[in-house]
C-alpha cells in the first residue's frame, strides 16, 4: 500500500474510497461467492455509485483482488550481486520473503481473507493468473537489465522460476486458511522454497 502521509488530501481520498470498495468486495464475495455478488451490490456496500466504482476497478473481481503491488515495488528496488543466475534468484526470494513477513503487518489478516477466498474462487483464480503474468514479464526485464546479454532463456526461467513459488505459497496458505489454519504466509513462503531446493536437487 501507499503511505498515506506522502499523498495529499485528494489522493488520500481516491485511496481511502478504492480501500473501501475492495473491502466491500471481499466482504460479498465471502458472504455470497463471486459469481453471485454484482458491481451494484459492492458499490452499495462500499457506500459509492457504480461510475465511481469503475472510476478505481475494471471489473468486479479486481475490486477484490487488487494485485501485487508490494512485490512489483521490491522488484524495482532489487539489488543484485554480479550476473549469477542463482544469486539473482535468491535474491528476488529473499525480497518475497521480506514482503511477507513484515512485523505487525496490518493487512495480514485482508490477505489472509484474500488467499482463503482464492483457495476457493476460480474467477479470483483466473484474475490472479494474469497478474502473475504481468509480474513474470516485469522480472524478466528486471532481471534481463542485470544479467546482460545471456541467453534470454535464463531471465525468462528465473522469473517463472522465482513467480511460481510466490503463486504455490499464495495457494497453500489459503487452502490452510481455508481449514482454519494460521500459518504465518512468510513460514508457509519458505517451505515452499525449501521443497522447490529438494525436488530439484
Amino acid at each position: 500500500m501507499n503511505d498515506d502521509a506522502s499523498l495529499d488530501l485528494r489522493a488520500r481520498r481516491r485511496l481511502g474510497t478504492r480501500q473501501d470498495i475492495h473491502r466491500a468486495a471481499l466482504e460479498l464475495f465471502e458472504e455470497q461467492g463471486v459469481r453471485e455478488t454484482t458491481v451494484q451490490q459492492i458499490a452499495e456496500r462500499a457506500g459509492v455509485s457504480p461510475r465511481t466504482f469503475f472510476r478505481h476497478f475494471s471489473a468486479k473481481e479486481q475490486a477484490g483482488l487488487p494485485g501485487h503491488h508490494r512485490l512489483f515495488g521490491v522488484i524495482d528496488e532489487l539489488e543484485f550481486e554480479g550476473e549469477d543466475p542463482a544469486a539473482a534468484l535468491r535474491a528476488v526470494e529473499t525480497a518475497a520473503e521480506a514482503v511477507l513477513g513484515r512485523a505487525n503487518d496490518p493487512e495480514l489478516e485482508e490477505h489472509r481473507r484474500v488467499a482463503r477466498l482464492l483457495a476457493r474462487e476460480p474467477e479470483l483464480q483466473a484474475l490472479a493468473a494474469s497478474q502473475e503474468q504481468e509480474l513474470t514479464a516485469h522480472l524478466r526485464a528486471r532481471l534481463t537489465e542485470r544479467l546482460g546479454d545471456r541467453d534470454p532463456l535464463t531471465a525468462l526461467l528465473v522469473a517463472e522460476v522465482a513467480v511460481a513459488v510466490w503463486r504455490t505459497c499464495w495457494q497453500r496458505w489459503g487452502e490452510l486458511a481455508a481449514a482454519g489454519g494460521e500459518a504465518e504466509p512468510a513460514e508457509v513462503y519458505r517451505r515452499c522454497r525449501e521443497e522447490l531446493r529438494r525436488v530439484t536437487s
